[in-house]
C-alpha cells in the first residue's frame, strides 16, 4: 500500500465494513478533516500548548520527536509498503504500526543526541535536538522521492520482494540524506566547519529545501507525476523527477518569498524576523503540503473529469489557494487564539511548521496505518466525477 498516492479517489479504495460509518463523498473528507484537527489539538494540549499543556516539551524535544515520527512513517509506509503489517486486521494493524513508529521515533533521534552527541558537540543538548530534527528535512525528500516520483527505481525493476526492495530503498535514501545533510545543514551547525564550507545559510537551506518538497508533492500528487511522466523510460522518469524538483523548487522558493514580502507577512513582522525570513518559505510551504496530501488521499483528487490539463490546473488552484488562506488564518488568528503561541508582532503569530507537521503526521497515521478506521465512503456515488 502506498501512503501518499496520485490518482483518483484514494479514500474510496478502502473496504466498507459494518463497523464503519458510511458517508457521502462530500461528508467523508469533512469528517476526516475534523478527526485530524481534533486529535492534533488534543496532542497539542497535552505536550505543546504554551498556556495549557499538561507536559510542555515545546519547542524541543517535541519538534525533534515529531519530525522523526514522520520520517519513520515514511520508512514503514513508503519504502516498505506496510510489509509485516498488512496481514493484521484493523485496528490492530494501526496500533501496531503506530506503536513501532513512536518507538523508533524516540529511539533513533535519542541515539543521535545521547549517543553520537558524545562525539560531536553539534548533536548535544537543545541545539543537538534541533540538529537531529533537521535530518528529517533532507530525509523526507531523500527517502520519499524514491518510493513515489521515482517509483522505487532501480530496485522496483530488480525483482526484489517488498521487504528487500524496502531495505534497498532505505540504504539509498540514507546515502542521499547523509549527502544532503552534510552539504547543506551540518556546516551551519558545527563549530569546527570552515566558513567556506557553508553553501547556504541555515534559513535559506530550510526555506529552499522545503520548497523542493512542495515541488515534489505537487508534481506527484495532483499532477500525476507530470511533467516527468512524459518520458518513456522508467530510468529517465526517475532521474528527471529527482532532479527536476530541485529546479522547480528553486522557482517556488523565490515565488514564496515574493508573496511573503508583498502580501502575506506584515512589514513590521518582516523587520523583526530579519535574516530568518527565508525560513518562512517553509512555513508557507508546509500548509500547501497539508492540502496536497489531503486532496490526493482524502478528497479523491477532485476533479477527474475535465481532462489532464484542466484537472491538474483546478487541483493546483484549490490546493495552493487553500494553503495560502490557511497560512493567513493561522498566523492572523488561530495560532494566538487557539494554540496560544506568542505573537511575533501584534496580530501575527505562530510557527506553522510545528503545528502543520503535527497535522500531517496525524493525518498520515490515520490514512496509512488505520485505513480511515471507523469511516468509509459510499461506493459508486462520487459526486466529484
Amino acid at each position: 500500500m502506498e501512503p501518499i498516492r496520485s490518482g483518483a479517489d484514494t479514500a474510496s479504495n478502502y473496504a466498507t465494513g459494518s463497523t464503519r460509518a458510511t458517508l457521502s463523498p462530500f461528508v467523508f473528507p469533512i469528517a476526516v478533516f475534523l478527526i485530524v484537527q481534533a486529535v492534533s489539538l488534543g496532542v497539542w494540549r497535552l505536550f505543546v500548548d504554551p498556556a495549557m499543556a499538561v507536559w510542555r516539551y515545546y519547542p524541543q524535544p517535541f519538534g525533534m520527536y515529531l519530525f522523526w515520527g514522520i520520517l519513520v512513517l515514511v520508512f514503514i509506509g513508503f519504502n516498505f509498503g506496510m510489509a509485516g503489517f498488512s496481514a493484521l486486521k484493523q485496528p490492530l494493524r494501526g496500533f501496531a504500526a503506530t506503536g513501532l513508529t513512536l518507538l523508533l521515533g524516540f529511539v533513533i533521534p535519542g541515539a543521535f543526541v545521547y549517543g553520537y552527541g558524545l562525539l560531536d558537540p553539534a548533536f548535544t543538548g537543545g541545539a543537538g535536538q534541533g540538529a537531529t530534527g533537521l535530518i528529517v528535512l533532507i530525509g523526507f525528500y531523500g527517502f520519499g522521492i524514491l518510493a513515489t516520483g521515482m517509483a522505487g527505481w532501480p530496485w522496483s525493476d530488480s525483482g526484489l520482494n517488498q521487504a528487500m526492495g524496502g531495505l534497498a530503498q532505505l540504504a539509498s535514501g540514507a546515502c542521499l540524506t547523509t549527502l544532503g545533510y552534510f552539504l547543506l545543514v551540518y556546516p551551519n551547525l558545527s563549530s569546527t566547519a570552515a566558513p567556506h564550507t557553508v553553501l547556504l545559510s541555515l534559513p535559506v537551506t530550510i526555506g529552499w529545501f522545503y520548497s523542493v518538497i512542495v515541488a515534489w508533492l505537487t508534481t506527484f500528487l495532483i499532477f500525476d507525476n507530470w511533467p516527468w511522466s512524459m518520458l518513456k523510460r522508467r530510468s529517465h522518469v526517475a532521474f528527471s523527477a529527482f532532479a527536476g524538483n530541485f529546479l522547480m523548487g528553486t522557482a517556488i522558493y523565490f515565488g514564496f518569498l515574493a508573496l511573503i514580502r508583498s502580501y502575506l507577512v506584515p512589514g513590521e513582522a518582516i523587520e523583526k524576523i530579519g535574516a530568518a525570513l527565508p525560513i518562512w518559505a517553509a512555513q508557507l510551504g508546509v500548509w500547501i503540503v497539508f492540502w496536497l496530501i489531503f486532496w490526493a488521499n482524502v478528497a479523491g483528487n477532485f476533479p477527474q473529469k475535465f481532462g489532464p490539463f484542466w484537472n491538474r490546473t483546478i487541483r493546483f488552484i484549490l490546493c495552493w489557494g487553500l494553503g495560502i488562506v490557511s497560512f493567513e488564518f493561522y498566523t492572523r488568528w488561530f495560532a494566538e487564539r487557539i494554540l496560544h503561541e506568542a505573537p511575533i508582532v501584534s496580530g501575527f503569530s505562530g510557527d506553522p511548521l510545528t503545528w502543520v507537521d503535527l497535522l500531517n503526521f496525524v493525518m498520515l497515521v490515520y490514512i496509512v496505518y488505520f485505513d480511515f478506521f471507523g469511516l468509509s465512503k459510499i461506493r459508486n456515488a462520487n459526486i466529484y466525477n
